[in-house]
C-alpha cells in the first residue's frame, strides 16, 4: 500500500518561526534508521529547494496502476514545514510507483 501522505504528522519544530521552511529526512532499512538530516532550507540550500520542488510529486495520483514489483524494505520520511505549512511525506519501495519516486527522492538528496 503506498504510504505518502499530505500535511499533518505533527507539529512544526520549536525552531522554526511562521513561514519558515525546516525539514528532516529519515532513511530507514526496514524499521532501523539508516540517516536522519536535518535540512535548515536557507538561502542557496541546494538540497532543500530539490526536495521542496519535490515534494508535489511524491504523492500518489488518484487511481495510479502501479507495477507489483518489491524493491525492497527501504523507505524515506520526510517532516516538518514548507513556508509554516506541516508537511509529512513517506515513501517506500513497495511497488513500482513508491520506487520511482524513492529514486527521485534518493536523486534530490544527492543534489547538494
Amino acid at each position: 500500500m503506498l504510504a505518502a501522505t499530505g500535511c499533518g504528522g505533527g507539529d512544526p519544530p520549536a525552531e522554526s518561526a511562521p513561514g519558515a521552511t525546516s525539514l528532516t529526512v529519515t532513511r530507514y532499512d526496514g524499521e532501523r534508521v539508516v540517516r536522519t538530516t536535518d535540512l535548515a532550507c536557507g538561502a542557496g540550500d541546494v538540497v532543500c529547494a530539490e526536495v521542496v520542488a519535490l515534494l508535489p510529486r511524491l504523492r500518489p495520483e488518484p487511481d495510479e496502476v502501479c507495477t507489483q514489483i518489491w524493491g525492497g524494505p527501504e523507505r524515506i520520511t520526510v517532516t516538518g514545514t514548507v513556508e509554516g505549512d506541516p508537511v509529512r511525506v513517506e515513501v517506500t519501495r513497495a511497488n513500482g510507483c513508491e520506487i520511482a519516486r524513492y529514486d527521485l527522492l534518493m536523486k534530490a538528496l544527492a543534489a547538494g
